[in-house]
């Protein structure tokens, strides 16, 4: 079943890129019950072709899993449905995607944000590559490694624990999943952004890979694949935005509270209007190799994988806010959508992050089976993340003194506001803007990681199977914080129109005009020949820690088939030591501190699994699973980052517990000819849930004092998650031609999620943070000799992203976002085929909301529509 895999061609129910034709080594015939066509002859080699082939393949990976999964699989390019993995996990039923610019990145599984679910390739741990968390973000693992993709929602005790949404497993290709001694497949494409060349830079979108390998020795014993990849993006995000908290009322003297305050008059008025422009240039690039060995009792394999990614950003902003004190600080003429500030203060802003990340893996297993009966297998890996961000920045301001020079109205009649200078000259005059803060800054993470596993498994051949092990594992996580900045000295008045260049001459949504703006080369070389006039502040490395963790962890389980029906059953133990070492400060005064701790679980499992007969399955599981605080969280240090909007000052909590979670999973699974149909219900008690509790203080963080956000990990109260999960697919095979084509399939999951948690102002109740209520997919194909095509749909629900200790109005949320996808294909010959694919057709934008109702503009980012042209090979 393993090549059928392999060598199919897209995801389970879903929408992706078009696949070339591929040989399938264990093809299914479409009424085949779990096990059959294994047996095939040698040389009945079958060419299968297409969506309806991989829908196939998919299906019977799910029929015969014992646990509660989802698959996608790929074609022998790997390529999957989307341009990332964390893409194409969004077509699964219970995942949704959070995302980062414009782009899916971290998989929110089941209501749980991706660094409590454990993420592997070929089951070796993946190093985080994030400033705090263990998250791994699956745009840096290209998908043209990938075989197929697991998504295991019901983990048995021989799992890792720290997987309370799931885990996540890559695989990469097999020269043992190939029929040909020798292959080699390949992929180019151009791709086009609606949105790009209107900043600076206006590089070739593209994407190449292949794959390549085979089987050699006496008896095809060993088999080499390796494979290599390079993805280059480019495009423009307009944004508008308003800072947190994003509204805030005024009283009858009109004089700002925050939003809810009982002394204010209830209309909702911005804090600020934000206008961005940003370019993202990505390169993505990759290299994988493995070795095998296959024996009759004994198996070996030994492989590596490489993969970076860099994205360089360009951000520029033009900001304008009302004073909040003093006689210039109070609204006037005010209406239940406009006003009038008779001060205000305008901040132009260019920050240039250069995120560049870096994950390698090295892994070596073997697998021995002295007896027919006895199995002894086990593995070494190595992983190692890297996260390098330098940042240079720079910001000018207008003068309060000159306030009144900087007055507006606002309207917010329109969901947009609009903010209107009553001095239009003054207000975009580059020489009223003088230089608050240039900055050099640098962020740096190191994870080190290395994992010992050993297993041995008993099989009777018949009812009975017994298997335990035992895993050690030992990571290293460090964390460097550097940081320059530079303000003007005495007598040196450095603005604006020394170094202004204009903005883009687009309109943000057709409405709002970002000019002037900081040229990047003007300030540099302008720095440069007048670097002595500048005064110079070294921060101090208050913000960097180290964490040394060590697992160890045994099972034991055991499962009983009678008759149709199979129980698992087993516990798992895990113990976890902790060192962290870092820096508090207290005042001036900065305070070497070191923590040490441990905690152990012990977590039974039980499993079922009922086949009611060859196209019906029930399985149903208990589970008991851990989440480890992130790293960052656990340290006695503050960070202080600045990412272009506000800053941000992040205060570890040493004191964290692991999360706990007990849940129950019930599913049916029907497998009607050429479809299926599915329908699982989950429910999950969590204790000691973590979340991040935001505020926001008046603080100088180097320039001045200015409102920071201050956010601190807690443990809640209680967390509960209810779930009902329901998939659907169908080929139209009995339709007449050409009808019978087509085929259609969908997904549609809904959860109801309570979050209780203590704020400074007592207990709040939500829904859980990052998951939505609604998540949902579906497509509609058709296939025919060498024509495929397909349109697909997805649906993500709004959800809450950040908690306001203090100020319930000033909770962000995500709206809701609808985008649709579309590809066609036309094979020219056995070997070639030539592809189109549009996607976000819809030209659906982010949306966050605030405010009472969540009726407020927090964030509004444009990302436009992208298509892609491109040929595969296969030989």
């Amino acid at each position: 079943m393993k090549s059928v895999i392999v060598r199919s061609a897209v995801a389970l129910m879903l929408a992706g890129v078009c696949q070339t034709p591929l040989l399938a080594q264990e093809p299914l015939s479409q009424d085949a019950a779990p096990g059959e066509g294994k047996d095939l002859p040698a040389d009945d080699e079958v060419i299968v072709t297409g969506q309806r082939e991989a829908q196939r393949a998919a299906r019977a990976v799910k029929r015969e899993a014992f646990a509660i999964s989802d698959v996608i699989s790929s074609d022998d390019i790997g390529k999957l449905p989307d341009h990332n993995t964390a893409a194409a996990l969004r077509r699964i039923p219970g995942v949704s995607v959070q995302e980062d610019q414009g782009e899916p990145r971290f998989p929110v599984l089941r209501g749980l944000s991706s660094t409590y679910n454990r993420t592997t390739v070929d089951g070796a741990i993946v190093s985080g590559v994030d400033e705090s968390g263990r998250t791994v973000p699956l745009d840096i693992v290209p998908s043209v490694m990938a075989g197929r993709i697991e998504v295991i929602k019901t983990v048995t005790p021989e799992n890792d624990a720290n997987a309370i949404g799931g885990i996540i497993n890559i695989e990469t290709r097999s020269a043992f999943d190939a029929r040909r001694d020798f292959f080699f497949n390949g992929i180019a494409s151009y791709g086009v952004y609606e949105q790009h060349g209107d900043v600076r830079n206006d590089k070739p979108s593209m994407r190449l890979a292949f794959a390549t390998g085979g089987r050699f020795g006496a008896d095809e014993q060993w088999g080499v694949v390796i494979g290599g990849s390079f993805e280059q993006l480019d495009y423009d995000i307009p944004q508008i935005e308003v800072a947190s908290p994003s509204v805030r009322e005024y009283t009858a003297a009109g004089a700002p509270v925050n939003s809810g305050d009982p002394r204010g008059n209830g209309i909702q008025v911005p804090t600020q209007l934000r206008l961005f422009y940003y370019n993202n240039t990505k390169q993505r690039a990759g290299a994988n190799a493995k070795i095998e060995y296959r024996g009759e009792t004994f198996k070996w394999g030994v492989s590596g994988i490489f993969a970076r990614t860099e994205d360089d950003e360009e951000r520029i902003e033009f900001r304008t806010e009302p004073l909040t004190s003093g006689a210039l600080g109070t609204v006037r003429d005010q209406t239940p959508t406009s006003g009038r500030f008779t001060g205000g203060r305008n901040i132009i802003q260019l920050n240039q992050p250069i995120t560049k990340r870096r994950i390698i893996i090295g892994r070596t297993e073997a697998e021995w089976k002295p007896t027919d009966q006895v199995t002894i297998d086990g593995d070494a890996i190595y992983s190692q993340g890297r996260l390098r961000v330098p940042n240079e920045s720079i910001e000018f301001r207008t003068r309060d003194t000159e306030a009144g020079n900087y007055a507006f109205t606002y309207d917010t009649s329109d969901f947009y506001p609009v903010f209107t200078p009553l001095n239009s000259t003054a207000n975009r005059n580059p020489a009223n803007f003088y230089l608050q803060q240039q900055r050099i800054a640098e962020t740096r993470t190191l994870e080190k990681s290395g994992q010992f596993r050993l297993n041995a498994a008993w099989d009777d051949g018949e009812k009975i199977k017994l298997k335990t092990g035992g895993v050690y594992r030992t990571t290293r996580r460090d964390f460097a914080n550097r940081q320059t900045d530079y303000t003007a000295g005495t007598d040196f008045n450095y603005t604006l129109d020394q170094v202004d260049v204009p903005g883009p001459d687009k309109l943000i949504r057709g409405e709002y005009l970002l000019t002037p703006r900081i040229g990047v080369r003007e300030y540099q070389d302008f720095f440069e020949a007048n670097r002595s006039r500048f005064r110079e502040a070294v921060r101090a490395n208050t913000g960097d820690y180290r964490v040394d963790e060590d697992v160890y962890a045994g099972y034991l389980q055991g499962s009983v088939k009678l008759g149709n029906l199979t129980l698992l059953a087993g516990l798992r133990y895990e113990r976890t030591e902790v060192d962290t070492a870092g820096i508090r400060v207290q005042g001036n005064t900065a305070t070497p501190i070191r923590e040490s701790g441990s905690y152990d679980n012990w977590l039974p499992g039980v499993h079922l699994r009922w086949d009611l007969n060859p196209s019906m399955v029930v399985r149903a599981a208990y589970t008991n699973t851990i989440g480890r605080p992130d790293y960052g969280s656990i340290t006695a240090t503050s960070t202080l980052a600045f990412d272009g909007s506000q800053p941000r000052l992040s205060i570890g909590n040493p004191g964290l517990k692991p999360r706990r979670s007990r849940g129950f999973d019930l599913s049916f699974e029907a497998y009607p000819r050429d479809g299926l149909v599915s329908i699982a219900a989950f429910s999950k008690s969590i204790h000691d849930e973590i979340f991040t509790l935001t505020g926001v203080e008046t603080l100088d963080v180097g320039r001045g004092p200015e409102q920071v956000i201050v956010t601190t990990p807690q443990n809640a109260e209680t967390a509960r998650i209810r779930g009902v999960e329901i998939a659907a697919q169908q080929a139209l095979t009995f339709l007449p031609d050409p009808l019978s084509g087509f085929g259609v399939s969908g997904n549609v999951t809904l959860i109801d999620s309570k979050f209780t948690f203590l704020t400074a102002v007592g207990p709040r109740r939500t829904g859980l943070i990052l998951q939505p209520d609604v998540t949902g997919n579906a497509s509609v194909y058709y296939q025919k000799g060498k024509f495929e095509a397909r349109v697909s749909y997805n649906y993500i629900g709004g959800f809450l992203e950040t908690v306001n200790d203090t100020i319930p109005n000033a909770d962000q949320y995500w709206k809701g976002r609808t985008t649709f996808d579309a590809n066609i294909s036309f094979r020219i010959t056995p070997q070639l085929t030539l592809y189109a694919e549009g996607q976000n057709l819809s030209d659906a934008g982010r949306r966050e909301l605030v405010g009472p109702n969540k009726a407020y503009l927090q964030e509004s980012a444009e990302y436009g529509r992208t298509f892609f042209v491109g040929v595969t090979a296969s030989f």
